[in-house]
């Protein structure tokens, strides 16, 4: 059982954009007498949590009482509706599709039977584009402006929903002004170590010169893991011989060099991957790649030939994707980057973090400040499940039909997951369902990414075939049958740009 109802400080290792975030969370969720301490140091790997945000940002940020306008200001924050992916599917010209982020009133996504989304089904079967059934699709593909996008939004017709894209350092320096008002003090010194007491439990943190006693930590360390990994060393699950990138490098782009459509731009190449971000004053950018393909000089020059100009890297960087199977451990927790890491498709790392977070205040607001053995344990499960959601979820991504370089080639042959086997296997079958995605969510958890999301990949990448939506779609009632129909035909004839490759009956 872990009691902090007399709790009286509260020790972040770390401060960045999760360590000012877990901190402005706790002083909410403990008694205002309770201290909450930030410890900084330069010394922590520097990659946050990237600058594209993820659909559960936003009730972070409102749950927290962060005014929704001063973060726009203050972070550079632009709207992202979605992701648009080019050169994945290894079709021919143009190969691109969209992953939007699906808001209410959207009869597709609303009208669900058994499961599953027929008139989604009948897009597929028909090989239509799924995006377009969005309404604010329109103002995307037209690069509308923020203030245009703002007033469509307004209207509730626009079937979009938001998040943002964020500078990580604008976001992370409001963050800290935010919380030092709200009383959080801050210090900068590397933690050289933690001391145990007799129970196993964090009672103080040794900072340079100083040695400072908390009741309960959270590490928000980064890479550097200085928390829970140097004084537990839980074990690391890597994802490596399932997501095969490792090295990335970062760099910033003009504008009039780069889309400034509200969505994240991801771009397949030779051996990895292209992010673009766009922000108010300019566009963040990185490519990951797998060192097994290329190698920094080698990226680069890609790079520079893809944008036509000079590029200097901002950063140059090694990782290993994967969690530590124990992410909380008596009286200290680890969260975002310190339990866990993966490359930034799909802002799956901010996601996690923020569920994370959600769940940790969830459970010490819930159990009154205490926490009994089981609820820590049900948490490390819960989290495990979702690392292996968000693991499956991006090794979907790289499923297309590439295999023009030795990286896609490789990817082609590579062995599966078995629970990601098991999701292709059905989903030749049938398109995604709830129940394939419940497995990754514990209990209290919501889950990352819908079975939409799931969806959005998956066909345009022909995980999910023509002939799979034509065959749940056939299994319907006729009065189904004939709505899906019925929608198609009504979708003929007010798209001049709809061609059905053929008909979905059988």
């Amino acid at each position: 059982m872990l009691d902090l109802r007399n709790a009286r400080r509260i020790g972040i290792i770390g401060g960045g954009i999760v360590g000012w975030l877990a901190a402005i969370a706790l002083s909410r969720v403990f008694d205002p007498a309770v201290e909450v301490t930030v410890i900084e140091t330069t010394a922590l790997f520097p990659l946050g949590l990237g600058e594209g945000g993820s659909l559960n940002l936003i009730d972070t940020l409102c749950r927290n009482d962060l005014d929704l306008d001063v973060f726009i200001g203050e972070a550079g924050a632009t709207y992202k509706h979605g992701v648009l992916y080019e050169n994945w599917t290894g079709g021919g010209v143009p190969d691109r599709y969209y992953h939007l982020f699906g808001g209410p009133g959207i009869p597709e996504i609303e009208h669900h039977v058994d499961g599953f989304f027929p008139l989604l089904s009948a897009r597929i079967a028909v090989g239509a584009s799924l995006h377009t059934c969005i309404p604010g699709f329109e103002a995307i593909a037209r690069n509308a402006s923020h203030q245009e996008i703002d007033e469509l939004m307004a209207t509730g017709q626009s079937g979009l929903y938001p998040s943002y894209h964020f500078d990580d350092i604008g976001f992370e320096q409001y963050l800290k002004r935010v919380g030092l008002a709200r009383g959080i003090t801050s210090r900068e010194s590397p933690v050289c170590d933690i001391r145990l007491d007799n129970r196993g439990h964090a009672c103080a943190l040794q900072l340079q010169g100083e040695q400072l006693e908390v009741d309960f930590a959270v590490d928000a360390s980064g890479l550097a893991r200085m928390g829970l990994g140097t004084a537990f060393n839980p074990h690391w699950r890597s994802f490596a011989n399932v997501l095969p990138t490792d090295q990335a490098i970062t760099f910033d782009l003009q504008p009039a060099g780069s889309s400034r459509q509200p969505l994240t731009r991801s771009t397949a190449m030779t051996a990895g991957w292209i992010w673009e971000v766009p922000l108010n004053r300019t566009t963040k950018a990185g490519y990951v790649f797998s060192s097994r393909h290329a190698d920094h000089t080698m990226a680069i020059a890609e790079v520079q030939h893809r944008f036509g100009c000079d590029v200097q890297p901002r950063r140059e960087l090694s990782f290993d994707q994967g969690y530590l199977e124990t992410a909380w451990v008596n009286n200290v927790v680890a969260l975002g980057t310190a339990s866990g890491f993966v490359e930034p498709l799909g802002a799956a790392l901010a996601a996690h973090t923020f569920e994370q977070l959600r769940n940790l205040e969830r459970i010490l607001t819930n159990g009154g400040g205490i926490a009994p053995a089981q609820a820590i344990e049900a948490f490390n499960r819960a989290n495990v499940r979702s690392w292996t959601g968000v693991r499956d979820y991006l090794r979907l991504h790289y499923n297309g039909s590439r295999n023009d370089t030795p990286f896609w080639r490789d990817l082609a042959s590579a062995e599966l997951p078995e629970s990601y086997a098991q999701l292709r296997a059905c989903f030749q079958k049938r398109t995604p369902r709830f129940i394939d995605i419940e497995p990754y969510v514990g209990s209290g958890w919501q889950s990352l990414f819908h079975q939409v999301d799931w969806i959005s990949v998956a066909a345009p990448l022909g995980v999910v075939p023509s002939t799979a939506a034509r065959a749940e779609l056939s299994q319907l009632p006729m009065e189904w049958q004939s709505k899906a129909q019925a929608y198609l035909d009504l979708l003929k004839g007010t798209s001049p740009t709809f061609r059905p490759r053929s008909g979905w009956r059988h």
